[in-house]
């Protein structure tokens, strides 16, 4: 027992002309695994007690969880480092010196997460919001201090750096709410009713249970094409997940109700006229080009 006691209080380094023992870097240990245990504790409870009363959203939650945890670790490194009798300050030129250099060969991933704070603080997106950037569109599933996890409409999961979704335009469809209008243009032949296309449209759009009755939707004559008539259908759907499958029940409505009208969906086509020149102006012609030759 006494050789153990011994060997504890044995120095085997010094730090700043202080000497430190085994028994010393045990207590160390021990005070970074006791805070460490603190940060998730203290972080737990956060979420458990909270959160709830807080009415936060969880791109918000995820970030304040964040937070408390590395600010109780990062007191107990510090509560640690200074029970060896460390003098800390002198840790500011190195570490004034290496921020300089990840401030250069990081510099992305620190805009990363600059980004991904202004993200979070603004509430510019959340969990769940239907966004387009970059040509990427999808559903956010996750946001984290450096990127964001996008589930497109393929049912692929798109990481995304915060950067870009600051830098490049973002388009939010349900930031405010969940209302999407959706459009189509369909083509009715020339001599076709026009008060009976238009009955026509408004009903296989009122009849489909996604449209909404308020917004009401609506159609109209947009442009008397080389070819057609040209109608705009514009409606209003309160879920983003039904944009595609909506548009497609509809049209196959509008195409078996034009059908049923005795109503052509007519496509490009040209006259074309074919003219024979007179007998004389063809033996001028022949002539000329002889002598020329």
């Amino acid at each position: 027992m006494g050789g153990i006691i011994r060997f504890l209080n044995t120095p085997v380094t010094t730090v700043q002309g202080s000497s430190l023992t085994p028994i010393d870097l045990l207590i160390t240990v021990g005070i970074v695994l006791l805070f460490y245990i603190l940060a998730r504790v203290g972080a737990r409870q956060f979420q458990n007690r909270l959160e709830g009363r807080l009415k936060l959203t969880p791109t918000n939650r995820r970030l304040i969880r964040t937070t408390v945890f590395l600010s109780i670790l990062f007191a107990g490194v510090y509560t640690s480092l200074s029970s060896l009798g460390i003098n800390l300050s002198i840790f500011l030129v190195p570490l004034g010196a290496l921020s300089i250099g990840l401030g250069l060969g990081l510099q992305n991933l620190a805009s990363n997460y600059i980004a991904g704070l202004v993200l979070m603080t603004e509430g510019t997106i959340r969990d769940g919001d239907v966004i387009e950037v970059d040509g990427i569109r999808g559903t956010v599933q996750e946001m984290s201090l450096r990127t964001t996890v996008v589930k497109t409409f393929s049912n692929t999961e798109v990481i995304v750096p915060n950067s870009l979704m600051v830098s490049q335009r973002l388009d939010n469809w349900t930031k405010s709410d969940q209302i999407l209008r959706i459009e189509s243009q369909i083509g009715v032949a020339y001599g076709t009713d026009i008060k009976t296309v238009h009955e026509l449209l408004h009903a296989r759009l009122t009849a489909h249970s996604a449209v909404l009755a308020d917004p009401e939707p609506r159609t109209f004559l947009v442009e008397f094409a080389d070819s057609a008539l040209l109608f705009r259908i514009q409606y209003w759907i309160d879920d983003p997940a039904q944009r595609l499958s909506s548009l497609s029940d509809i049209l196959e409505a509008i195409y078996s109700g034009l059908e049923e009208q005795g109503i052509t969906i007519p496509f490009p086509q040209r006259d074309v006229w074919l003219q024979s020149a007179p007998v004389g102006q063809n033996v001028s012609l022949a002539a000329a080009t002889k002598s020329e030759l």
